[in-house]
């Protein structure tokens, strides 16, 4: 036995503290017996440090001393199992259980192997087997939940995080926070609130509370409380760039200071994790085709598969050979369609950032495009890394990304004139028209109408933009234009409208406004179809802002109804303005909430030149540059030669 006690007390001590370097050379400097328990201790100091090889051979000489000292041995499987040698530790665990029936501890950590090796069916039976031994045993409840929450079992995931609660002795909140990340998922708000708020009130990891707290407000359309909590998430965690990239794709649903957004967006770029190694990037060989890369997570039927479906077509395959790098497992028939003008379609959404960035560096992409931004699932920390020569930003995330290695962002002299280069890490180039065009290949064949005021009586406005973009100023402008007439309507149709709780919200601040319900009329989820018909009930499109709609933009102007938007002075807040004036409708463009209101209430009671309008986008608009897949294809790929050719000229 080690006969200097004081010295054991005195290494647990430092251990509680996390103090593992002083425990160390404590140990290191003792020269007395050397028993089974020191090296078992000195084999868990050096494991916390890192020293994993000295860490293992350290539990063995413990274990050599005293076979019947079974904790060195079941030190080292755990260790085993940091190091992802599963079958070694699961050997070892094995043959500890045959020592001892009862060690629930082995049963369960077997079970964890099984779950990080995704063998969720034979983790669920191991984790079954610990709570066999030991119905107390709160890590096993928490971790079969999570396991049947992997397997889609929210029932019994629910039932396991619940009776996890019970026997949480340490109150700590990561099976509350679980738990109310299931009934996020199953769109239960309230429970999924319930559940936050204990979580909130208990120990543990608060930055994650805060951050899915603030996903399920951007569910309900409650962007400034979103972004509050997502601003308590990384301030308590600086270094979780996802979180910071999720609180950059926040901020400009409603007004917000630059400064603000140059601070988070030099917090994200900090310290990004090296990928390139050997910090070298292909070089553009212009023998060959150009190879142009796509990446994002929404090659589907989204906006961004609406931009690139006709477009891709008429990119010239003599020229140019497309990649498409997909970080989603969701594929449909536009993903099809887009797949027959591709050189390769690469799944990616299994591989890690790292496997990302080797794989784009093999295939010697020329030009990579991020089709993502600050939006989910993003991959900006490879375009941080050099993963191509030349990198764009385009279409997605209208604003920057704060990434300097993104050479530059396409815009129009409208959204992005010169003027506006301080708000931009990347070098803007505009398109002669418009930064983007909405393919329309397919689209049914729909009719439009005359204005629909004409035989209603009363005009009706609409809105089917994101739900966080409708925040409390919209709300405030909105209602000042509904009470201007009680027989006008406003219809907002939206996909998370199909929740109550998102309903309740928006009928409520209407209500605050002097709105009354009869006058609002919400709507969920539809096919895209029924949705473009729905147009044909709309007399006017109110824009939001500082976050003007997108490809809601574009379909109501298919649809041929005008647009009344309120432009800023970003990107984001002149995509309204830029769309009209491609349909000369720049009377329609305002540029503070009184000549908005103004031009919105102008036809209340002259729907006849309000029909004018209608008649002359009806004439006009499907010809526009808008949806003219050919030119916008043609000053694409001008943009594209303007960029190599800068390239060229740089680097000879």
């Amino acid at each position: 036995m080690i006969t200097d006690k004081n010295l054991i007390k005195e290494v647990i001590d430092l251990i509680k503290e996390k103090k593992f370097s002083v425990a160390k050379k404590k140990l290191l400097h003792f020269d007395q017996n050397k028993d089974h328990y020191y090296y078992n201790i000195l084999g868990f100091v050096l494991q916390e440090l890192g020293s994993f090889d000295d860490a293992e051979k350290n539990y063995i000489k413990a274990y050599k001393l005293n076979e019947k000292f079974l904790e060195a041995k079941f030190n080292q499987a755990c260790l085993l199992t940091k190091k992802k040698s599963y079958a070694e530790a699961e050997k070892i665990f094995l043959d500890l259980i045959n020592k001892n029936k009862d060690d629930y501890l082995s049963f369960y950590n077997i079970a964890v192997i099984k779950l990080e090796t995704k063998d969720y069916n034979s983790a669920v039976e191991y984790f079954k087997k610990s709570l066999q031994i030991n119905n107390c045993f709160f890590n096993a409840y928490h971790e079969i939940a999570l396991t049947y929450e992997k397997l889609g079992n929210f029932d019994q995931a629910i039932k396991n995080y619940n009776t996890a609660i019970l026997f949480n002795k340490e109150k700590i909140n990561i099976s509350s926070n679980n738990l109310g990340t299931i009934y996020l998922k199953l769109k239960r708000f309230e429970d999924a609130f319930k559940c936050f708020k204990e979580a909130i009130e208990l120990k543990g990891d608060k930055s994650l509370v805060y951050y899915n707290i603030a996903c399920a407000y951007s569910e309900l359309g409650e962007s400034f409380l979103a972004k509050t909590y997502m601003q308590k998430a990384v301030e308590l965690n600086k270094k979780d760039k996802k979180k910071i990239s999720n609180l950059l794709g926040i901020l400009p649903y409603n007004h917000y200071d630059f400064k603000d957004y140059k601070f988070w967006s030099d917090e994200f770029s900090k310290d990004i994790k090296i990928l390139n190694k050997n910090n070298k990037c292909n070089k553009i060989n212009f023998e060959k085709k150009i190879r142009l890369g796509f990446v994002g997570a929404d090659f589907v039927n989204h906006p961004v598969g609406f931009f690139l479906l006709d477009l891709l077509p008429k990119i010239n395959s003599k020229i140019f050979d497309i990649y498409i790098y997909s970080n989603s497992p969701k594929e449909d028939d536009l993903s099809e369609k887009l797949k027959k003008n591709l050189i390769k379609w690469e799944k990616v959404f299994m591989l890690n950032n790292q496997e990302k960035f080797d794989l784009i560096m093999s295939e010697k992409i020329d030009i990579l495009i991020d089709m993502s931004g600050h939006t989910d699932k993003n991959n900006l920390e490879i375009f941080a890394n050099r993963a191509a020569p030349i990198q764009l930003t385009w279409a997605a995330y209208l604003a920057t990304t704060g990434i300097k290695e993104i050479d530059y962002i396409i815009g129009d002299t409208y959204v992005t004139p010169i003027d506006t280069k301080e708000y931009f890490s990347e070098r803007i180039i505009n398109l002669p028209n418009i930064w983007c065009h909405m393919s329309t290949s397919n689209i049914s064949k729909i009719d439009t109408v005359e204005t629909p005021a004409l035989k209603n009586g009363y005009i009706t406005y609409g809105s089917f933009n994101n739900l966080n973009k409708i925040n409390n100023e919209v709300i405030k402008v909105w209602s000042e234009i509904l009470k201007k007439n009680s027989s006008s309507r406003l219809i907002i149709k939206n996909p998370n409208l199909d929740h109550y709780l998102a309903k309740k919200i928006l009928f409520e601040k209407f209500r605050k406004n002097g709105v009354g319900n009869e006058q609002v009329i919400l709507e969920g989820r539809s096919s895209r179809e029924d949705l473009l018909k729905k147009y044909n009930s709309i007399d006017i499109a109110l824009d939001t802002f500082p976050w003007n709609g997108g490809t809601t933009s574009f379909e109501l102007s298919w649809m041929c109804v005008p647009l009344l938007t309120l432009s800023g002075d970003r990107f984001m807040s002149r995509c309204g303005g830029s769309i009209n004036k491609n349909l000369n409708m720049n009377d329609w463009t305002t540029n503070n909430c009184d000549d908005y209101v103004l031009k919105a209430t102008k036809y209340l009671n002259n729907f006849d030149l309000l029909n004018n309008v209608r008649k002359n986008l009806r004439d006009f608009s499907r010809y526009s540059s808008l949806f003219d897949t050919s030119n916008f294809s043609k000053t694409f790929v001008d943009c594209l030669d303007q960029i190599l050719k800068i390239y060229r000229n740089k680097n000879g």
